[in-house]
């Protein structure tokens, strides 16, 4: 395979900016699932499980009821 292609090297400096936006993509939809009380399905351990609406919004940082939780102000913010 050809790597020296000008197209291609764009597409692989490129590669950074389009993981990021997948997993952003990714996660709002997960908390548009949850959002709406939705479960979702996924692969662990070979075998599908569903997961709650509460364990996706605790997975991105908010309380079982999708609001964000409260952040403990350091010492450095003082």
């Amino acid at each position: 395979m050809q790597t020296d292609s000008p197209i291609l090297q764009r597409m692989i400096a490129m590669l950074p900016e389009v993981e990021a936006s997948h997993a952003r993509s990714n996660r709002e939809a997960l908390l548009e699932h949850a959002r709406m009380g939705r479960d979702i399905s996924t692969l662990r351990d070979g075998k599908v499980v569903w997961i709650p609406p509460a364990e996706i919004f605790a997975r991105y940082g908010f309380d079982e009821f999708g609001r964000p939780l409260p952040t403990v102000p350091t010492a450095e913010a003082k």
